[in-house]
């Protein structure tokens, strides 16, 4: 199929119901989605998405009323798939449960602040009464005692905590530099989010769960997931970008107490991550000969000495440049994790599937890997067949001018796989 339609960006999920109800920087189109379901001679049984993330894939299928299946390591992101699929949210029963929110937080407002254990963090982004009033409405969910309704409020919380922070907190990172107008205003706002995603199910045609998201690691095997179970993959791996996952998810991880250090971030979210980020390992424990060695490289030896020269290219430039990143070792990783992730989705994708990845070229210190093509030739060593890349938008553009930036040409591609 060729790719020759505007697949939209993820700018267009925050004006789409349901889709806009978590901010999520890295993120694709739901026009993506339907643009592939809808040229296709015969509708997909089941989707396989190997990085759910916020769950696009997942919901642009449900709508379509076609069941798929979803791998998405981050707990903390799984929570916010299963909100944004369950459908069937009963508006009494929703009333109930606001009205029990609304009265512990209204018992509970005279409680000193330092009794809420607020975490450090949080603290230097809300006012203290916003505070308050956030961890209050957390604690009154916490009480309501139904998983499915605790989803869908603990998700409006999750939107709340980007609304009324003093400043914006995940464009990727926390910009302490800006202050977003209009902050604060916790319960007020978190009520009108909450009214605005019942509004938006009662715009869906059904409201039948039918997508499945699994907390695990697509590095690894899926046992709930039978072989060639799938007959289409549609997804968009982290890119080779040093974009630090765990750090974009801290305030809310820190929020719901999933985590609450550096350390508890590294252990229990960046190390079920594909590896995107130098914070995800340590320099000293990478060896290049024993690297040669592993499964993936003996995999692909054909690919090795490319790869070898790249990182070597790349750790000279680091030199040149005085850099302090080793990207040179997170490449190497980055393709060695993506090997097993392109290993599972073979796996699970039924003979004549496609998958449909949405990828992009990084220059590390100036050096140019082109990302897209590499996946491609790793998934010819898997046993995928040809492989068909279209380049759909130029990247990087906005970072032009800042300085010792690299002058290197970067593209946004779509890497489709046969099996």
């Amino acid at each position: 199929m060729m790719i020759d339609a505007n697949i939209g960006s993820a700018k267009d999920n925050m004006k789409s119901a349901i889709h806009n109800w978590y901010k999520f920087t890295a993120g694709f189109s739901y026009k993506f989605v339907d643009l592939i379901v809808d040229n296709m001679d015969i509708v997909p049984n089941c989707i396989y998405e190997p990085f759910a993330g916020c769950g696009t894939t997942l919901v642009a299928a449900q709508k379509k009323g076609i069941s798929s299946i979803g791998n998405e390591s981050q707990k903390i992101m799984c929570d916010v798939i299963n909100a944004k699929l369950n459908w069937d949210i009963n508006v009494d029963t929703y009333n109930k449960y606001m009205h029990q929110i609304l009265h512990y937080v209204k018992v509970h407002n005279s409680i000193d602040i330092l009794d809420l254990h607020c975490h450090k963090l949080l603290e230097g982004l809300y006012d203290k009464a916003t505070l308050k009033e956030l961890y209050l409405i957390r604690d009154a969910v916490r009480l309501l005692n139904d998983e499915k309704y605790e989803l869908f409020f603990n998700l409006a919380i999750s939107q709340t905590l980007h609304k009324s922070a003093i400043h914006p907190i995940a464009v990727p990172y926390i910009v302490r530099s800006k202050k977003q107008v209009n902050s604060g205003h916790a319960l007020d706002k978190f009520q009108s989010i909450t009214k605005q995603m019942l509004e938006d199910l009662s715009t869906v045609s059904h409201n039948n769960r039918l997508a499945q998201v699994y907390n695990a690691d697509s590095r690894k095997r899926n046992n709930y997931i039978s072989d060639s179970y799938c007959d289409l993959c549609i997804t968009s791996p982290p890119y080779l970008n040093n974009l630090d996952y765990g750090e974009v998810s801290k305030v809310h991880t820190h929020f719901f107490e999933l985590t609450n250090n550096w350390r508890d971030i590294t252990e229990k979210v960046r190390h079920n991550l594909v590896t995107g980020a130098t914070t995800h390992y340590k320099d000293a424990d990478f060896d290049i000969n024993i690297f040669c060695t592993s499964e993936f490289a003996v995999s692909n030896q054909s690919l090795m000495q490319e790869l070898k020269d790249l990182f070597y290219n790349i750790y000279k430039n680091s030199k040149e440049r005085k850099g302090k990143k080793s990207f040179h070792i997170l490449m190497m990783h980055y393709f060695e994790d993506m090997y097993y992730v392109l290993k599972e989705m073979y796996r699970v994708l039924a003979p004549n599937s496609k998958a449909y990845l949405i990828l992009g070229d990084s220059a590390p210190y100036g050096v140019y890997v082109p990302t897209t093509m590499i996946l491609g030739e790793i998934s010819q060593s898997i046993g995928f067949g040809d492989y068909e890349i279209y380049k759909i938008r130029e990247r990087g553009n906005k970072w032009k001018n800042l300085k010792n930036r690299h002058s290197v040409e970067l593209s946004e591609n779509i890497l489709i796989l046969s099996k």
